[in-house]
């Protein structure tokens, strides 16, 4: 047959075509079967099932923006298909389109209701919206329609772990790999949920096991390293986060946990550049362009801005007198509960709140970028001490209110967000901490929530819990500077007492967070702080017992007044 015969043979039929591409498709072979789908676009341009499929390659292979402009197109022709829409949704969910994902996926639903997989993926779109109850319940739902779906079982413990509920979570992974043992996402989930457990070596066990069978996964090298770093085996949890950017150059989580393991071994040099690496909330819609050292911003106004918690606002704001020191016009923008307090802070010219309109500026800054900008090495942080302070007018309302102490007064704070599975290493219990409180100081609750359990331990013991008669960050620094003492777990209450470079004792897990270090009993960031670090991870056994017997002394040495 001569070519010219060829070109005047008929097109093969459409349905065969699909039939070819389809079975390239489920082979995993998405170019060739792009092309083919193509191929019957350009004759048949309002193919629906060519445009669906055709988008799902685009999803498949990260175009997602395409994988919608082209499934969009199919639904137009035919809108009750509740693959497409499903398919979509799973694209829109890529994008971070999150409401638009929920509403295609809940259409898919109502047009497939007995479908497992939608109420699956209607699941994961509610975790990342954060409503994580909702999403459970539609998870829930998912596995009554189908005790078998191993991915929606997968999903479920996902949540169960987002929710603090690790048992439950671990217990659901298991289930999962048991029905479907090769289903690597379960494994890898589940070595998470065992080192949330604090059960590290059987987490390093698990994600190894997943490596042998995928050892190109660079989500499992960076859960790797988070599990060594957890073990305090930096070097190793930093080389397994070197191979998962090597695999994944653009893994922002590997580079920011591996920013974290430089901090805490105090390689700030290294640390602070691959920090940048996280996303700060709100940078991408500023106006104007970030400042990050080495322009000059003399007479230009910059806008420093909170971006984590408010601990991490009450430690970084002392960067302010640095930026006004290169004669700029300074405005920091902080969380409202902050604002009051950090207006007393030296070398800046307005302080605004998150809830007001943003104001004029001409370059901004996020507060943890500053030691970048400004090149912080362990012998350079800057620790004016004190660089905040409280008001004089709450100082003697709440000297009238506690009234005259009999010795040593103590201010106590024993736990931070106790809804936060990230808190799980910094809370105590209140009788585990009152029963190590030794007789003769006065103790004050500094902390405002309480954990419903707490609330009858406070009640039996000799601690003044103040509540809900501490309004704000103002009244909380005030009771600071009328303590001899701040103890507390690692919350905002450290940062304030530091701040006010008031004594202060932090507790702190045996793997803390990156600014406390390893090892050294005291911290650059605050001159008048002393370190209480756990020997066994979890356990507060031994850090209570070296409080107890140093509060002791100091009573002693203090006497009563």
């Amino acid at each position: 047959m001569t070519s010219e015969d060829q070109r005047q043979l008929p097109e093969p039929l459409t349905v065969e075509t699909l039939h070819r591409a389809f079975s390239l498709h489920q082979q995993g072979r998405l170019s060739d079967a792009a092309r083919l789908y193509e191929q019957i676009l350009a004759t048949e341009p309002s193919n629906f099932d060519a445009l669906h499929l055709l988008g799902l390659t685009a999803h498949q292979s990260g175009d997602n923006e395409r994988a919608v402009e082209l499934i969009s197109a199919a639904l137009r022709i035919d809108q009750a298909q509740p693959d497409a829409c499903s398919n979509i949704g799973l694209a829109l969910q890529a994008l971070g389109r999150f409401s638009e994902a929920l509403a295609f996926t809940d259409a898919a639903i109502a047009l497939r209701p007995g479908s497992s997989k939608g109420y699956s993926n209607r699941g994961n779109i509610l975790r990342d919206m954060k409503r994580l109850q909702e999403a459970l319940a539609s998870l829930d739902r998912a596995v009554a329609l189908d005790p078998s779906d191993a991915i929606a079982l997968n999903n479920r413990g996902n949540v169960l772990l987002d929710l603090g509920r690790l048992e439950e979570a671990l217990a659901g992974f298991d289930r999962a790999i048991a029905l479907r043992s090769g289903l690597v996402d379960a494994h890898l989930n589940r070595g998470n949920a065992l080192a949330k457990l604090h059960r590290l070596e059987e987490a390093l066990e698990c994600i190894d096991g997943v490596l042998t069978i995928e050892p190109q996964r660079a989500a499992a090298h960076a859960n790797r390293g988070a599990v060594l770093q957890e073990l305090r085996r930096l070097d190793e949890a930093i080389a397994a986060y070197d191979r998962a950017i090597e695999l994944k150059p653009d893994f922002a989580g590997a580079k920011f946990n591996k920013a974290l393991a430089l901090l805490l071994d105090g390689r700030f040099d290294e640390g602070w550049p691959l920090y940048e690496s996280r996303v700060v909330q709100g940078m991408l819609s500023l106006p104007k362009p970030p400042w990050l050292g080495g322009k000059e911003i003399r007479g230009r106004t910059v806008l420093l801005h909170s971006e984590q918690g408010l601990g991490d606002t009450l430690q970084f704001c002392r960067y302010a007198a640095l930026v006004k020191e290169m004669q700029a016009r300074v405005i920091l923008r902080v969380p409202s509960p902050l604002v009051g307090f950090v207006s007393t802070l030296q070398g800046i010219d307005a302080v605004v709140s998150e809830s007001d309109a943003l104001p004029e500026f001409d370059e901004h800054c996020p507060l943890l970028s500053l030691p970048l900008a400004f090149r912080t090495r362990l012998d350079t942080i800057p620790a004016p001490s004190p660089y905040l302070s409280s008001r004089a007018d709450r100082r003697q309302f709440w000297s009238r209110r506690l009234g005259a102490a009999n010795g040593l007064r103590v201010g106590l704070a024993w736990s931070g967000n106790w809804n936060s599975i990230s808190g799980y290493n910094r809370f105590l219990s209140v009788s585990d901490l009152t029963a190590h409180l030794p007789e003769g100081p006065t103790y004050v609750g500094l902390q405002k929530d309480v954990r419903p359990i707490d609330l009858e331990a406070l009640a039996n013991s000799e601690v003044l819990f103040l509540g809900d008669e501490i309004r704000d960050f103002e009244d909380t620094a005030a009771l600071c500077d009328l303590m001899d003492l701040v103890i507390t777990v690692d919350t905002s209450l450290a940062h304030v007492s530091g701040a006010l470079a008031r004594p202060t004792w932090v507790l702190l897990s045996k793997v803390p967070d990156w600014r406390w270090m390893l090892d050294r009993p005291d911290s650059p960031w605050y001159p008048t702080a002393r370190l209480y670090r756990q020997s066994v991870m979890g356990r507060w056994d031994s850090v209570l017992e070296q409080v107890a017997e140093d509060l002791t002394r100091l009573a002693e040495e203090k006497g009563p007044r």
